[in-house]
């Protein structure tokens, strides 16, 4: 509280809590007058308190309930805290995506060229094998006994040629390593090929000899210039149909290959292979559609959405890996649930972090509302906390002087 000289004038600051008697008595060090200061006594019986004061407006009606300072602080500084947050896990979600989505996409194509080039290789291997064989003089010559040795000699060296043989110009059987009988060819899309003039051709069909899926790959045989027969080479599709039956990729995911008329050529189904299977309607062909190579997606006739990736080759062979959508993108599904889980968990921690530090902040200033409430009512022994040395701090030490003026004047005017 404050009191004053009575002679002077001059101001003390005295703490009331150390009055020991209701009269204490005071000696000014300006004017060394004595004086007497009684301790302050308030009357409670008539003080009415905040919270007895009814929440009524002149018209009698209940205020509402304001949105306070606590709620609005708590709100403020969620948003604050979430909205950049939020940013933070949009960008990282969105950029993790597609960077997923991307490298399974590429892998994918890696995977399809690869078995692609290995085919590309093998075919190119037997076509420059026959190639050679064709410049011999024995074949060139069309004499069907050192032809006949030469073509034994190839499927010795190259077991998977089943069955090396010549045509002459009428795609009548010259010589082949088998012994058999000798047969026309001349219906062969391969032989009509050549005799119009290409330097290589190729059919897929069922070998009559091997009853089995059969690729013949042919060439002319060329003397002095002209053309003088074919030379052809059968051989069975396993060494090729094998490293595309075997690849897989997780519970769903295959290789296939078709040839220019989407007739299975290579399938995990065997089934398909020795039926020649076509594949026209399969709803994959719908992405490759006039198309080299690509990707996309589609849904099989399962109902499942697929994506695939194709490509095709020189020869129009067409060759296509294909994987359920769900188990391709595995790891991106799997990272949407950790990131939602990281996310909701962030706005937990910051929510209650928002809620303490809100706390901090709003639970002082209401407590010296309520105080400065009781005083404006009268009650001026109200206790008022002083917890920090900040601005709210100042204000509350501001509150206390002015309660001790309060009191020092409510108490001169009683003695007036």
């Amino acid at each position: 509280m404050i009191v004053a000289c009575k002679n002077c004038g001059k101001k003390y600051t005295v703490d009331e809590k150390k009055f020991k008697q209701n009269t204490v008595s005071f000696k000014c060090i300006a004017c060394d007058t004595l004086f007497t200061v009684e301790k302050p006594i308030v009357n409670y019986e008539n003080v009415t308190y905040a919270e007895d004061i009814p929440l009524t407006t002149a018209t009698g009606q209940k205020k509402p309930i304001k949105f306070g300072l606590y709620p609005k602080t708590f709100l403020i500084m969620l948003l604050i805290s979430l909205i950049p947050v939020g940013l933070f896990f949009m960008i990282t979600y969105s950029e993790t995506s597609a960077r997923v989505e991307a490298d399974t996409q590429l892998l994918m194509q890696q995977s399809t060229s690869g078995l692609l080039n290995h085919i590309d290789e093998w075919v190119d291997k037997n076509k420059r094998l026959l190639q050679m064989v064709s410049r011999l003089d024995g074949i060139k010559y069309m004499d069907p006994t050192e032809q006949t040795k030469i073509l034994e000699l190839i499927h010795e060296q190259y077991p998977w040629i089943y069955l090396a043989f010549t045509l002459d110009i009428d795609g009548m059987n010259t010589a082949r390593n088998d012994g058999n009988i000798l047969k026309d060819y001349s219906d062969r899309s391969y032989f009509k090929d050549i005799q119009k003039g290409s330097a290589f051709s190729w059919q897929t069909l069922l070998g009559k000899t091997s009853q089995k899926p059969a690729l013949v790959l042919a060439v002319p045989i060329m003397n002095n210039g002209t053309m003088v027969g074919v030379m052809a080479g059968a051989m069975t599709t396993e060494a090729i149909s094998q490293s595309v039956a075997k690849w897989t990729k997780g519970k769903t995911g295959f290789a296939f290959l078709v040839d220019e008329k989407n007739k299975v050529i290579a399938h995990q189904v065997k089934q398909y292979v020795l039926e020649e299977k076509n594949l026209t309607d399969n709803p994959v062909f719908s992405l490759s559609d006039g198309k080299i190579s690509g990707f996309g997606e589609f849904m099989d006739n399962k109902g499942s959405l697929n994506i695939a990736s194709f490509k095709k080759n020189k020869l129009g062979w067409n060759m296509v890996v294909q994987q359920e959508k769900n188990e391709a993108y595995a790891t991106l599904l799997k990272f949407q649930k950790y990131i939602l889980v990281f996310f909701s968990l962030t706005i937990i921690i910051v929510a209650i972090i928002a809620w303490f530090s809100a706390r901090s902040i709003s639970k002082p200033i209401i407590e010296m509302t309520d105080a400065a409430t009781r005083m404006s009512l009268g009650d001026l022994d109200v206790q008022i906390k002083i917890r920090s040395k900040d601005e709210i701090g100042m204000l509350a030490r501001s509150i206390v002087r002015m309660q001790t003026s309060l009191a020092y004047a409510m108490k001169r005017l009683k003695t007036l």
